[in-house]
């Protein structure tokens, strides 16, 4: 068991029960040990505390149910939980007072086991089902429950007619309930004896409750089998213990291809018995000697295979069957974020309820990390059933890691932002993100329709619109200059959008209004389109802090990150979220990491650093420059002027990118300007020192 993931499915359990975290939260315990260890049992307590005096729902009541059939500790408190998740699990005229004695949930004598199967054959019980009486050797079908009485009417055959009221506590201990259909008939006809391995398959995929071998002994005998006497009986039952009498009675796991392995389990109804190991293990034999070249070319098919299995499979049985299929299935690649997107399409063309199947293969034999990096690649019609068992907290280290982010996937965030609220998974869905998915072309069918409805999105859509917006954060210069160089845009389109954007916020607006946005604005926006491309400006800067930002970058990259994910690990493992202010301060720590690498990169791509040796200075304020100002009060001050990233008002030094820097950049010696809110006269211009030149261009 994963204990720091258990700890924080707990947490979750206790602020919101919902069923996917239950449900989660069970399938941790169901790999906590046999039996599950006192110090875990003991941190259930909270959620006992907390449920104790409300009426339990579905979701509560099914947990309570399930974790009754683990081997699991019995305490009067845990027993008294168990009584009201089986009222909330069970229809109203079950839970009436005779019917709750046969089940035994009040007796103290009766295990939690024995409980929980007795529930499982309760739920079974339906009208017209097949049951077999261990205790009187009686096959027959099931009538309706007396809850009065705690009855149930069987009605007998297999030679012996009539129907009798059997004791719902008889049924409950022991019987065996199989579901419906005419080959079931097979089983009770003496007349028509079926080979020992035959009847053996039918039982195990019609039975609805588990059955032991001793069991279906007991069954032959008193069924197709009871003329044999003892002896013949031996030699009967462990007689043709290889191929089965004929091949339409061949099990799923016998087929010799994917084709007839395909049409087995179509055979095989929907809710047969679970695999046995021995099946299980034949499953895993066929995929070993499943040729990789077989598996690429009928992908689909194996996809489809694998998704049918899973619902009938343990999940030790499904790490087991499918380990010869890892790297050899296409769905299943070593590194999913690095093969071609084809190898993936099968994601985006199976049935939905075979994705949601494929989806729980996928968590049961992989870890989360896994998962995410698949939930990056595959196409948007798989993603609600891979990202199901995937927490948002995972999706976004995954991306902070690896700062990738496909169009399906930015869309799956937007489409579920009230499903799964997130908003460090909202501030994904920005215009950079954006713009580097829809900048990829060429891709294969299963993910076009993502990439068209994104495109969709970002020309027409006001709310997500205002989300990139929100994103930007005011970095008006940063928006309009991604934009600019969207490729995927055509020039109309492109000013269009500006246009759009700009009657949404006013520091966009004043950007192309003013400044350097009238650029934008000159090459067409708002205006006629003249076709003519708009260059994004670079961001000017000195050597030295060009150095600087990129040994930033790359201290963040190779060292803070490393470290920040190792402390959310130990954070993690102290367990209770609620009070833990070191995972707090680590996650804090995360998103501002991230944060301030986007900035970074974003930064990066657009400086264009100059050596300052090489500026000619003449009657102009340019960068790499000193200045001098004259105020408005006459009051004068000397300035360096310098590149974007290299202000420093303690030296003096004068970022261009500042308010004054653009007032005064470009201006001859003897103009007078104003900054917004002085009015100056530059007197004079020099060259900069050569101390500060060579400090500056090392």
């Amino acid at each position: 068991m994963d204990s720091a993931v258990f700890e924080e499915l707990l947490v979750s359990a206790l602020e919101k029960p919902s069923k996917k975290t239950l449900d989660a939260l069970l399938a941790q315990l169901a790999t906590a040990g046999n039996p599950i260890p006192a110090p875990v049992i003991a941190q259930l307590d909270g959620l006992w505390e907390a449920w104790g005096n409300d009426e339990l729902d579905d979701a509560q009541g099914a947990f309570c149910v399930g974790l009754a059939a683990l081997p699991m500790a019995d305490s009067p408190v845990f027993r008294k939980m168990l009584i009201a998740g089986v009222k909330a699990t069970l229809p109203p005229y079950l839970t009436r007072t005779p019917v709750m004695k046969a089940l035994g949930v009040r007796d103290e004598n009766m295990s939690l086991a024995e409980i929980s199967a007795r529930l499982q054959r309760l739920v079974a019980l339906k009208n017209g089902v097949i049951i077999f009486l261990p205790g009187a050797s009686r096959w027959g079908t099931a009538g309706t429950v007396d809850n009065i009485n705690a009855s149930l009417t069987v009605n007998t055959f297999g030679g012996i007619g009539g129907s009798a009221a059997i004791p719902l506590d008889v049924v409950l201990k022991d019987a065996v309930i199989l579901g419906t259909g005419p080959e079931l008939l097979r089983l009770v006809d003496a007349n028509r004896l079926i080979s020992a391995p035959e009847f053996r398959t039918i039982v195990q995929r019609k039975a609805l409750t588990p059955v032991s071998e001793a069991q279906m002994q007991a069954m032959a005998q008193a069924g197709c089998a009871r003329k044999f006497d003892p002896a013949g009986f031996d030699r009967y039952w462990k007689s043709a213990t290889g191929s089965l009498s004929n091949g339409s009675s061949r099990r799923s796991c016998d087929g010799r291809s994917l084709k007839e392995m395909d049409l087995l389990l179509t055979g095989e109804e929907a809710g047969a018995a679970r695999f046995s190991d021995e099946e299980a293990a034949h499953f895993r034999r066929f995929f070993e000697n499943l040729k990789a070249d077989t598996a690429a070319r009928e992908v689909k098919l194996l996809a489809s295979i694998v998704a049918r299995i899973t619902p009938r499979a343990t999940p030790e049985q499904l790490k087991e069957m499918m380990i010869p299929l890892l790297n050899k299935a296409l769905f299943w690649p070593a590194a999913p974020g690095k093969v071609a997107l084809d190898r993936l399409s099968v994601w985006g063309e199976l049935a939905a309820k075979n994705l949601e199947n494929l989806a729980a293969a996928t968590a049961v034999v992989f870890p989360e990390e896994y998962q995410a990096e698949c939930a990056m690649r595959i196409p948007l019609k798989a993603l609600n059933a891979v990202c199901a068992s995937i927490s948002e907290e995972m999706l976004y280290d995954f991306y902070c890691e690896h700062k990738t982010c496909s169009a399906d996937f930015l869309l799956w965030i937007w489409k579920n932002r009230k499903k799964r609220p997130s908003e460090e998974l909202l501030e994904l869905v920005n215009v950079e993100n954006v713009s580097r998915a829809l900048s990829f072309d060429d891709l294969p069918k299963a993910w076009g329709a993502a990439l068209r409805e994104l495109r969709g999105l970002l020309l027409d859509n006001v709310d997500f619109q205002k989300q990139l917006i929100k994103a930007a954060d005011g970095d008006a210069m940063m928006f309009a200059a991604v934009l600019q160089g969207a490729l995927f845009l055509s020039p109309g389109e492109r000013q269009s959008l500006m246009v759009k954007l700009a009657r949404i916020s006013p520091e966009l607006r004043d950007y192309l209004e003013n400044g350097a946005g009238q650029r934008i604005l000159k090459a067409g926006i708002g205006v006629t389109d003249t076709g003519a491309p708009v260059e994004q400006e670079p961001n000017y800067t000195s050597v030295k802090s060009h150095k600087r930002l990129m040994a930033e970058l790359d201290d963040i990259i190779n060292v803070q990150v490393p470290e920040n994910r190792e402390a959310l690990k130990v954070a993690r493992a102290h367990g209770d979220f609620r009070e833990n202010s070191e995972f707090d301060a680590a996650k804090e720590r995360r998103n501002f990491l991230s944060r301030r690498r986007g900035e970074l990169e974003r930064e990066l791509t657009r400086i264009q650093p100059i050596s300052l040796k090489s500026v000619r200075v003449e009657d102009s304020a340019v960068i790499g420059s000193e200045i001098e100002l004259q105020d408005e009060n006459g009051e004068k001050e000397v300035y360096q002027l310098l590149g974007a990233w290299d202000g420093d008002p303690e030296r003096r030094f004068l970022s261009y990118r500042t308010r004054l820097g653009k007032a005064v950049l470009n201006r001859k010696v003897g103009s007078e300007f104003s900054d917004g809110s002085r009015q100056y006269k530059l007197i004079a211009v020099r060259p900069l020192s050569p101390e500060i030149v060579a400090e500056l261009d090392a």
